[in-house]
């Protein structure tokens, strides 16, 4: 990634450095399901990450509205497509706000400003000579909404979407000449490393380049006996801009094109796309091919992740194997949901979503790690200093070997982060964690307190364990934002705000006085939660629910 200067470096500048993040827009074809989750979480990590560095960051979501497949589903269920799209919305929103996703941007494509963006794109490309009409006949899977040829379908199927049979599709329609841009796609890939993380997607497109492109078709023909759903092709009303045309342009609506150019000229170029490995040819390929054909400069970088399967099985809403989140949330907590998809689910790799990994991860770490260490230090502040926290001390060899430690795992989580290792980066903060457990048993504060002349070394200990959960709080915000601010609420620190880890994230920069006790962060798990499959919600103690506010 271009720019990875540390937060330390950014202290001393006197702009903040504009940082625009998108995900991929989904489907309106049902509510999102625990396969879409890592995604929008792992994007709203870095999203979180740059606001704490105090970066201008922008960060968009939103549904992709103008497939066909959307219109056929809305028929089918006997709804006009806009009610459809209309209650589908709803519910992802529903499900990205419980899930305590940040956006800054919603886009719709069904909205106007994305219909002028759109056609402008395509108006740009036609002015290129980029757009040409011929006739296509193929096989077309109107759930990817890409056409295959028969030897790259599995046993008759989409070798996406395995329960779809693709339609044998013959028309005429306009294409984009993408052909024309293989020698410059090529030549940005491999002078651009970054452009595409991790490598092993890099390496993909350099294939699919060294395979040979081929021109894709950019619009519908509309059908006598279907509905005019889409964007009019420019100076052609009979023809529908293919929706990954259409799809792909919501990265530039959002950010005022065309509209508004000096919001556009601001954050565009986009800091960071992040995609599913399932679309990387589109936006990998045919979206900075449209952008050279528009003369608009390419996103700095697209970040592909991995699949998720369910207890070890394909996740797939036709089939009926899906996990509504809100559900999961309900039962665990938004911030143990959250925490297990980040740390124990790999963003760049396949990865699987299991119950027993839920609550392996929720009892283990969150409750007898996390919860335990604020629990009993700030118990141990209550009833040996009641209350009030000492001033750091002269630190010791524990002390300072602790505060090197942090040091240290700021700087490599912040690596981490700035290279698209979340998991890693968790994990380092996670072993900060574990070290202030660890500093607590090797000075046994309870035993200091039984010895008067132990007084300073105890004060020492209970506020340099104190500081270092301070510390704590401000590594893990990205990542379990909402039990971070509880704890900074105990400690007696303000909310989490833009520019904070310049501002506090170095030791005694922002020390505790007084702590407040507060529930339990991570409330015992009954029996029932620990047994069944995922779709067989528990229950957790009433105190101490860790819900979202």
């Amino acid at each position: 990634m271009e720019d990875t200067q540390s937060s330390h470096a950014r202290e001393t500048s006197d702009e903040r450095r504009k940082f625009y993040i998108t995900t991929a827009i989904d489907y309106p074809n049902g509510p999102p399901h625990i396969g879409h989750a890592l995604e929008k979480v792992a994007a709203d990590v870095i999203a979180r990450y740059h606001r704490l560095l105090g970066d201008d960051t922008y960060f968009s979501i939103g549904s992709d509205e103008n497939s066909q497949h959307v219109a056929r589903i809305a028929e089918a269920q006997g709804v006009d497509p806009r009610l459809w799209i209309a209650t589908i919305e709803e519910k992802a929103r529903r499900v990205w706000d419980t899930l305590d996703v940040s956006y800054d941007n919603w886009i719709r494509t069904t909205a106007e400003p994305h219909k002028r963006a759109s056609q402008e794109l395509y108006k740009r490309a036609l002015a290129k000579g980029d757009i040409y009409r011929s006739r296509y006949t193929g096989w077309f899977c109107p759930n990817c909404n890409e056409f295959y040829t028969t030897d790259e379908l599995v046993d008759g199927h989409c070798p996406i979407h395995w329960t779809v049979i693709p339609e044998w599709l013959e028309e005429e329609n306009y294409f984009f000449a993408l052909t024309n841009y293989s020698q410059q796609l090529q030549e940005h890939i491999e002078q651009n490393p970054d452009f595409i993380v991790p490598a092993n997607r890099r390496a993909e497109v350099l294939g699919m380049l060294k395979l040979g492109l081929r021109d894709f078709s950019t619009s519908r023909l509309v059908r006598a006996d279907g509905a005019r759903w889409g964007i009019p092709v420019p100076g052609d009303d009979q023809q529908m801009i293919y929706v990954w045309f259409d799809a792909l342009t919501n990265y530039i609506t959002a950010v005022g094109f065309p509209d508004e150019p000096e919001r556009f000229q601001h954050y565009w170029p986009a800091d960071a796309h992040v995609i599913g490995k399932d679309i990387i040819r589109f936006h990998c390929l045919y979206w900075p091919a449209m952008l050279l054909s528009a003369n608009l400069p390419l996103p700095k970088q697209i970040a592909v992740h991995g699949f998720i399967t369910l207890e070890g099985k394909r996740i797939s809403t036709s089939a009926g194997n899906v996990l509504d989140p809100i559900e999961l949330v309900e039962e665990f907590g938004v911030d143990a949901v959250r925490y297990y998809l980040l740390r124990k689910v790999s963003f760049t790799s396949d990865g699987d979503f299991s119950r027993a990994g839920l609550v392996k991860s929720y009892t283990d770490e969150l409750a007898n790690d996390l919860g335990n260490l604020v629990h009993r230090l700030l118990s141990m502040v209550t009833r040996y200093r009641q209350g009030q926290v000492p001033p750091l001390g002269s630190p010791g060899e524990l002390e300072l070997e602790l505060q090197q430690t942090i040091k240290e795992v700021q700087t490599q989580s912040e690596q981490f982060l700035e290279n698209w290792n979340i998991e890693r980066a968790l994990e380092a903060v996670w072993s900060v964690v574990r070290r202030l457990n660890q500093y607590i048993e090797q000075n046994q504060p309870w035993q200091l307190a039984r010895h008067p002349e132990q007084a300073e070394r105890l004060d020492n200990v209970l506020a340099s364990a104190t500081e270092g959960l301070r510390l704590v709080t401000l590594l893990l915000a990205p990542y379990i934002p909402t039990t971070s601010g509880r704890i900074r609420e105990q400690l007696g620190q303000g909310p989490l705000q833009d520019g904070i880890w310049s501002s506090e994230l170095a030791w005694g920069r922002q020390p505790v006085k007084q702590i407040t006790s507060g529930p339990v962060l991570f409330a015992r798990l009954e029996e029932e939660a620990q047994e069944g499959d995922l779709h067989q919600p528990g229950k957790r103690k009433p105190d101490g629910s860790n819900r979202s506010q």
